[in-house]
This record gives structure tokens, sequence and C-alpha cells, in this order.
């Protein structure tokens, strides 16, 4: 079996004093990991270390303590390079160059031998299909989004890593994001996502990892971390009436269900009740890190 596309393990990265300043621990002992085709997201406050772990994730920044992998092997290494598709959050390109010239450049370093007719069915893919010869000084922080995810979906990679993938979008496009990045789950690539964007996290990941000051404060399902354990939500009905719900407190729920049937009503439903990721958020950030 093949291992993890990504786990982190015990990882912690400190930076040494500099100009009178204190020694500070970005990230303190995180772990986790990103299961094969599997959607994951990464999220926390400004300042929780997100960018920190992206680094040493792709091999920029070498950790103090621990361990990372992708696929059991080290980041750094050209064999995982290739396998993986990398869009952050500010690209800061040459802008003299085209979108059909980086393409075109990043075959060659790739050793794709791609042709033209495929580098303009990837334009076409993110947006940019009348763009493909325009220098990218023009284009807007949007349009340099789209330029990224084209790059790093040019390799057709195994693991998409996203620092802020829609940053700069509209509604219309962060959808259109959406479902490039759900296709590509469907093609069996996994995806480590990042975002402030919240309702993006909950909408297209399975799990969620939250960091809050360095530390992971909470893993998991979203299912699980949205679930309550206290409130939980009756639909019954009796006769052909329209189903009505009734909204009670854990400790009073069986209490309130024998009550139901004994005024004649049939239970079709008993269900807990979920809160937004926000909520979730909040919580486990101390209000988001104010």
């Amino acid at each position: 079996m093949e291992e993890y596309p990504l786990q982190v393990k015990e990882l912690e990265k400190c930076f040494r004093k500099k100009l009178g300043l204190s020694s500070f621990k970005a990230l303190d002992s995180i772990s986790f990991h990103l299961s094969p085709g599997e959607i994951l997201g990464f999220i926390g406050p400004n300042g929780a270390g997100k960018t920190t772990a992206i680094k040493c994730i792709l091999g920029l920044l070498k950790p103090s303590k621990g361990k990372v992998t992708l696929w059991g092997s080290n980041p750094a290494s050209l064999e995982v390079r290739r396998r993986i598709g990398y869009v952050p959050e500010n690209p800061d390109y040459d802008d003299s160059f085209t979108p059909i010239e980086f393409l075109t450049m990043f075959s060659s370093m790739r050793r794709l031998e791609q042709k033209k007719e495929q580098m303009l069915a990837i334009l076409d893919r993110v947006g940019l299909s009348k763009w493909g010869n325009v220098r990218i000084r023009s284009f807007s922080k949007g349009m340099r989004q789209r330029v990224s995810l084209a790059l790093a979906l040019q390799s057709e990679p195994d693991l998409l890593i996203m620092d802020e993938p829609t940053g700069g979008l509209d509604p219309a496009a962060r959808k259109e994001f959406r479902d490039i990045i759900l296709a590509e789950r469907q093609r069996g690539a996994s995806v480590f996502f990042s975002s402030h964007l919240l309702s993006e996290v909950e909408t297209i990941c399975d799990r969620a990892v939250i960091l809050s000051s360095g530390k992971m404060v909470i893993e998991g399902r979203l299912e699980d971390l949205m679930r309550t354990e206290d409130h939980y939500r009756i639909t019954y009905i009796i006769s052909d009436d329209e189903p009505k719900e009734l909204e009670v407190e854990a400790d009073a729920l069986q209490k309130r269900i024998d009550d139901l049937r004994a005024e004649g009503y049939s239970i079709i439903a008993v269900n807990p009740l979920y809160r937004s990721l926000e909520e979730v958020f909040l919580s486990a950030t101390d209000g988001g890190g104010r």
C-alpha cells in the first residue's frame, strides 16, 4: 500500500533570534495526514503558522523538529516534485511573459513535451482561452491566479497544494475553481487546501485541520466537527399532516420523544444539530485570534 500523499509528524519550526528579537516558534509539534483522493482543509487565523507549514510541506523550509513526507519521501526530492502541483497565494511572475510562454517553459522543465493544443486546452479549462498570448502585466490578480492553476494542472499532479487559491476571484470564478478542484479529486488527485473562506472549506473538504498560534487545536472529518452533541432535531408527524420539527437538548431528548408518542405522533427522524464551520473555527481559536 502506498504511503500517505502527505504526512506531518510532530512538526516544529523555530526562527532564531535576529536584530535583537527573541526566537519565535511558528509551529509547535503539529501532526496530521492527507489520505489518497481526499481534500483536506487547512485553516487558522492570521499568524497561526499556515504559511510556514506550507513552506515546510513544499521543502522550502527545513523543520526544526519533526518530519514532513510526501508518499514517504523527502518533499524536496525530484521524484516528489514531479507529482505535485502548487497554487501560491500571491503568484509573482515575470509579467513580460504570456500564459502560453509560461506553459511552454514549464513543459520543457517538466519534460512533458506538450503540444500547443494541449496547453490551449488547459487555458480553456481555467477560463483563459482568449488570453493565452496576452502579456501577464495586463492581468488582474484573479487572472494571475488562473495562470497559477493552469501551471499546477499542467502535469496532471497526484497532489495539489493550494494556498488561498481563490483570492481575488469573484463568486462565479470561485465556483469554477471549486468545480475544478472537485474534478481533480474525481480524477484521483489528493488536495491540500488552505483558505480563509470557511464556506469554501465547508463546501468541498472532507476533513479539516485548524491551527492557532502555531498549534493544531482541532482535526477531523467536517461532519464530526460540525455535529453538536447536546442538541437534536426531532421530525414527527400525525395522520396526513405535514411533518413538523422540534429542537431539544440532549438531556430532554428521550422524554420529549415519549411525550410526542403519547400524544399520538409518529417519530420520523431524530438527528443531531450541526454548527457551521465558522462556529467551529471561532470556538476552537478563541474567536479567531482576536
